[in-house]
């Protein structure tokens, strides 16, 4: 099934948005495993990563996961881990940090008729 992922990485739940795939453009690529999600961040100005570091104890990603056959949305919620947040300027202008845990939220299983 091909899908379409919208990313969102904010401070805290309902705080400011650092990064908005809808509104800005980065590459931000998810692998999991033994329960531990880590994810790769490129293409984002410096001060946004600068930021993002710097409130890495209050950090929350989502993920919204659109199939293209019109299937409901699913959200993806991930608790950052705060340790694991680091900005790679000098190399790589790349973003990497990890979560721990993912809630996974179906729409159609919280609405009623």
């Amino acid at each position: 099934m091909v899908q379409q992922e919208t990313w969102l990485i904010k401070h805290a739940v309902t705080g400011r948005s650092f990064a908005d795939s809808r509104k800005q453009s980065f590459d931000c690529h998810l692998e999991s495993a033994d329960g531990v999600f880590r994810f790769t961040l490129q293409g984002l100005p410096q001060e946004t990563a600068e930021a993002i570091v710097r409130y890495s104890g209050e950090l929350n990603v989502f993920r919204f996961v659109t199939p293209v056959d019109d299937g409901p949305v699913v959200k993806h919620w991930y608790y950052v881990t705060p340790e694991s947040v680091e900005y790679h300027d000098q190399t790589d202008n790349k973003l990497t940090f990890e979560a721990g845990s993912e809630i996974e939220y179906h729409p159609e299983e919280y609405w009623g008729d």
